[in-house]
């Protein structure tokens, strides 16, 4: 990732902001959709931060850690946005919907029946809106838990907190499906 910020910044490289933006419009995407619940205006908001990032590209070596500068930078738009329509000072997080959830196509997951990853994508959304969040952020976004914190502007405990409830509530959701493994000797 530094290669690309260093490859914008200094040598004005738009195949490498290109690339920068195709690794993260996806979850970019997810993350202003669950503030805005609009489609057309959480790809505006992304693109708008992206248009942000390129026309500030000279100062990007300023930037600490790019994946909690992007989400961030998403979130202030949104809520920008959220306030203009609602007049609010304060945005609630407890009300984002997250409502994609995306399983990687990985070796491993090739192996998960349709039915167990419908089965686990339901179980997902049963999750509380924050917890939900969350659970995203750090499973599907690969953020850790640091990160999470300085994005949603919450405590590193309460993350790792809403992670364990995350996990326990889907463990109890998916027990019919964790059947024990005997192996013989």
């Amino acid at each position: 990732m530094n290669t690309l910020l260093k490859r914008i910044q200094f040598e004005n490289d738009e195949t490498a902001f290109k690339e920068l933006y195709e690794e993260n419009v996806f979850k970019l995407f997810q993350f202003a959709y669950a503030f805005i619940q609009n489609k057309q205006l959480a790809e505006e908001i992304v693109n708008d931060v992206f248009l942000k990032l390129w026309q500030k590209r000279g100062s990007l070596d300023s930037i600490k850690n790019i994946n909690v500068y992007l989400y961030v930078a998403i979130k202030n738009t949104a809520a920008n946005y959220l306030r203009k329509l609602t007049s609010k000072k304060n945005i609630d997080h407890e009300r984002f919907v997250v409502t994609h959830f995306y399983l990687s196509p990985d070796p491993e997951q090739a192996l998960i029946t349709n039915e167990l990853k419908k089965t686990i994508e339901s179980s997902i959304d049963q999750l509380p809106p924050k917890c939900k969040l969350i659970f995203k952020l750090v499973k599907e976004d690969g953020l850790s838990s640091t990160e999470v914190a300085e994005i949603l502007e919450i405590s590193y405990k309460t993350v790792n907190t809403q992670l364990t409830i995350a996990l326990k509530k889907l463990e109890q959701l998916l027990k019919p499906f964790l059947k024990p493994v005997h192996l013989k000797a």
